[in-house]
């Protein structure tokens, strides 16, 4: 299978550790990255302290650590007849019971996955998935919290996100292993997808100038989550490119992000952007201490 390998993404890069064989291996193979990655590890907070908020986004992603035993775990033994058409009404249901807005189901193409695993003790190791029916959803994110960002109040409200995609597809995974198919949720620090791909490709919005996936009701201010099964589902509608337009016309993200990490040029041919530089954007968040979303908050599509 054909798609990104995780270990080269900036979060399982700052999980290097100096002095480690992973530090070590990675950084022989990749000389180029290294010293802007130190220099981001070795960046100070600027940003005020904000003990409530700070606390918060720490106990929040030590609950998603202990939730991610459950995104896997074995079928029922004996299963439950449902047409493609019938499962996919009643997953859609379920998912919008707990709080997706968006929700899509498409048979997933290679660059949507993960190869290769970067984070965590699975480091390195192959990423194996039950199927390629994708389940891909997403959950709006208050629009109030984020308006001060980049803060920390900002960065909890991106956390308890990231909960409620997790309880959504924890409840998806676990119905479908009930129904006796092979299921597994993919969450933050756990991903077998690359979310914004995939939900691109589940039809739930199109691809922004700032490489964040572009929903109707709420524009990029939404987190991602999906599952992945065995279970034969009801493709919804696919991709759409009508974002294309509106972010050649706009380019606000552009103008107002600090790192210059995203592109202010015109489309290519195809109705594409310049990929985001993911580095420039990280390394701005360790200048200010916590993640920016400036991205998110000055964005105007929305269509209701």
């Amino acid at each position: 299978m054909n798609g990104f390998d995780e270990r080269d993404t900036v979060f399982s890069r700052m999980e290097l550790k100096p002095g480690t064989t992973r530090y070590q291996e990675y950084y022989a193979a990749h000389p180029h990255r290294r010293a802007a990655d130190d220099a981001a590890r070795a960046a100070p907070s600027e940003h005020p302290d904000d003990p409530v908020n700070r606390r918060l986004v720490e106990a929040g992603f030590g609950l998603l650590e202990d939730l991610r035993p459950l995104a896997r775990g074995p079928a029922a033994a004996h299963g439950t007849d449902l047409s493609p058409g019938e499962a996919t009404a009643f997953l859609r249901r379920l998912a919008e019971s707990h709080g997706a807005t968006s929700f899509g189901v498409s048979a997933l193409e290679d660059l949507c996955f993960y190869t290769t695993r970067g984070r965590g003790a699975e480091y390195g190791s192959p990423v194996e998935v039950p199927g390629r029916m994708g389940i891909v959803f997403a959950v709006p994110m208050s629009r109030e919290e984020l308006a001060g960002a980049p803060s920390p109040r900002a960065s909890a409200e991106v956390v308890n996100a990231y909960l409620r995609v997790a309880l959504v597809g924890l409840v998806l995974a676990r119905c479908l292993r009930a129904w006796g198919h092979e299921a597994a949720c993919t969450m933050d620090g756990r991903a077998d997808l690359v979310l914004p791909l995939a939900a691109w490709n589940a039809g739930l919005g199109a691809m922004g100038r700032s490489g964040l996936l572009l929903t109707d009701a709420h524009g990029p201010r939404v987190r991602l989550g999906a599952v992945l099964t065995s279970l034969p589902l009801e493709p919804t509608p696919g991709p759409s490119n009508r974002t294309s337009r509106v972010c050649a016309s706009c380019g606000r993200c552009a103008r107002f992000c600090p790192a210059r990490a995203i592109d202010a040029g015109p489309p290519t041919d195809d109705g594409r952007y310049r990929p985001v530089d993911h580095d420039a954007c990280f390394a701005q968040w360790r200048r200010t201490g916590t993640d920016c979303g400036l991205c998110l908050v000055e964005c105007p599509y929305v269509i209701r």
